[in-house]
């Protein structure tokens, strides 16, 4: 049998070639990253990322606090290169408000602040999510401290205020303590 003589030869196929895929895919590439961008969906930061941690304006947030508990709230004065990220208020299972401010450390550690009427078993029991266990005291801004273990490495000082409990916890070092201990301390009340 004869071939038809018309019939014209196969077309070539590509190269299969590493570099023939990544050519070929590329424009996809890119088109797909022109999209994002234009969308606002990725970012490019060869620094690695960067967290905007929130910053509160802890006496603004006092005195609106101060509203609703009815005890005194000491919004002590830290080094200029500590943050407040947040204050709140929350109530216990006795009804007692604490008032807690949330702080990070020039260091970058972070400390709770609280301050409540409620009793110290159950301010203690509140923030360190564990019945208080005592590891001792200590002498900070010339009042005796308790020290309690409190989960995941952080440790919590509690002691009285006049009427009021304050308490700090967090993973910070003994002098990040030290120094919202003495501050808590010496700052004048908000009635």
């Amino acid at each position: 049998m004869a071939e038809p003589s018309n019939q014209q030869p196969a077309p070539s196929r590509p190269p299969r070639t590493v570099s023939a895929m990544v050519f070929a895919i590329l424009p996809l590439v890119l088109i797909a990253f022109g999209m994002a961008g234009l969308l606002g969906q990725c970012s490019f930061n060869p620094g690695g990322p960067q967290v905007q941690v929130p910053t509160v304006d802890v006496p603004a947030e006092l005195d609106r606090a101060s509203d609703r508990v009815g005890f005194p709230l000491a919004d002590p004065e830290l080094p200029p290169n500590w943050r407040a990220n947040s204050v709140n208020v929350l109530t216990l299972r006795s009804h007692a408000e604490v008032v807690r401010i949330g702080l990070l450390t020039g260091d970058g550690h972070y400390l709770r602040f609280s301050q409540s009427t409620a009793a110290e078993e159950e301010l203690v029991t509140a923030d360190t999510r564990q019945p208080p266990q005592a590891l001792g005291t200590v002498d900070a801004g010339g009042q005796q401290w308790v020290r309690y273990q409190s989960v995941e490495g952080e440790e919590a000082w509690a002691t009285d205020r006049g009427d009021v409990r304050v308490l700090i916890a967090g993973n910070a070092v003994e002098p990040e303590f030290r120094t919202l201990a003495e501050a808590a301390l010496k700052a004048p009340l908000k009635p």
